[in-house]
């Protein structure tokens, strides 16, 4: 399965979340990278058009203009998102180990891992274009992390149980 199908059966497919499980670790650190990219696109997108927007031919550093700074540190840009998701992605494994040790389910981290990278997908997209087109609040990163939480929780469900 392509990483662009995986992304779109991210957002609805819940028990095929849970078998993304079964992957190895680097497909689901390839899909953080891609994920990554396609979460990079809005963030450029919105600051070209801010740039373009803005009238004033201001520079940021003695002749360089904001575009040309943007060109430069967008592989930093790019490393900056995809160590963010890295980070989350971890955290919220280790907080699916513990749910998953409570409710007795039968799945160690590096299973919850993959499915935790995936199931990040559908609040990231979200909160990205709401946050680069729409408007920005601080109580958006809170729905973040709770539409995350629920994200994670649906294909957990779908996991066997310890005998």
């Amino acid at each position: 399965m392509s990483k662009t199908q995986q992304l779109i059966k991210s957002f609805y497919h819940m028990k095929m979340l849970s078998a993304f499980r079964v992957q190895p670790m680097g497909k689901a650190i390839s899909y953080l990278f891609f994920l990554s990219l396609v979460v990079l696109i809005p963030v450029l997108i919105s600051s070209i058009f801010t740039y373009l927007i803005s009238n004033k031919q201001s520079t940021i550093v003695d002749g360089v203009s904001s575009g040309v700074f943007l060109v430069i540190f967008l592989p930093f840009i790019y490393f900056i998102i995809a160590l963010i998701l890295f980070i989350y992605v971890s955290l919220l494994a280790s907080m699916a180990l513990g749910y998953a040790r409570i409710r007795t389910i039968k799945a160690d981290y590096k299973q919850l891992w993959n499915i935790s990278a995936f199931s990040i997908t559908a609040p990231t997209l979200v909160l990205v274009l709401v946050e680069s087109f729409f408007f920005s609040g601080s109580w958006l990163f809170y729905l973040y992390i709770f539409s995350s939480f629920v994200y994670l929780g649906l294909p957990l469900k779908y996991l066997p149980k310890k005998i």
